[in-house]
């Protein structure tokens, strides 16, 4: 349930909602659900949290669904390094208005303290308790567009794929639980494995190359969270024949999705 660890932290901000689920998970559906609304489901949802590493100029287009809705947008700059803990205050920076099948742009402000070190997280926070007050978040940068608010797996383990010719894969990772818990980090195709520890709503920017990952043949990194904690994830491979091109990991939401 939403009203603990982010709500607790956002307490003392006016106009902020604390009673639905902030995890992104939409109301549970009929067993005989066709498949096509099913995956709308999982596209509209509130209480997005996604993060961001090493972006450059970007935009979040929010979209309501059949009904209006309305979004707080909320920048949290707490950070986890592999030697320390950072607090950081999440801020309310903006509340948009969204009418039926309306589509609104945020333009996000880098220069803010919460994206310190090329990297941050964002939630996105629809007013209110009502089953139908979903919206559908992509994020844009990097010359690509993502989707946000869909993006789940099954599960507590994840693997990001590489090929032989990658140079370094860059990823941020940001703890959507109210617990805290280990995240493992693990190079399946050879040398390399890292453990560090998230509290809630903490964002770690983890470097392959830095960590001494082998990188040199076609495999995974393996990134499982301890106790099935919910992690948000975005990232960057860069290849070795283009080391100045980022080929963006598009934002995942690593929670089961009924």
């Amino acid at each position: 349930m939403r009203a603990y660890t982010l709500i607790a932290m956002l307490s003392v901000m006016p106009g902020c909602s604390g009673t639905s689920d902030w995890q992104g998970q939409a109301p549970a559906q009929p067993e005989n659900i066709q498949v096509g609304q099913a995956k709308q489901a999982s596209q509209f949802a509130d209480a997005t949290v996604l993060n961001l590493v090493d972006p450059g100029d970007t935009t979040l287009t929010l979209t309501a669904d059949g009904d209006p809705v309305t979004v707080q947008i909320f920048y949290i700059g707490d950070k986890t390094t592999d030697t320390d803990h950072i607090p950081g205050t999440a801020t309310l920076i903006d509340t948009v208005s969204i009418a039926s099948d309306q589509t609104v742009t945020h333009h996000v402000d880098l220069t803010n303290p919460s994206f310190q070190g090329g990297y941050g997280a964002v939630f996105l926070d629809a007013i209110g308790v009502s089953p139908t007050n979903v919206f559908q978040t992509y994020v844009e940068y990097g010359s690509g567009i993502f989707s946000a608010g869909g993006s789940v797996f099954q599960g507590a383990s994840y693997r990001i794929p590489y090929l032989s010719d990658t140079k370094n894969v860059v990823l941020a990772f940001t703890n959507q639980s109210d617990f805290q818990y280990d995240l493992l980090i693990a190079n399946l195709g050879g040398a390399g494995s890292k453990t560090i520890t998230l509290v809630p709503l903490t964002t770690y920017r983890f470097d392959a190359a830095a960590e001494g990952f082998d990188l040199s043949t076609t495999s995974s990194i393996q990134i499982f969270t301890q106790a099935s904690g919910t992690v948000a994830m975005s990232g960057y491979i860069v290849r070795k024949h283009h080391p100045s091109t980022k080929v963006r990991i598009a934002p995942v939401k690593a929670a089961p999705f009924p």
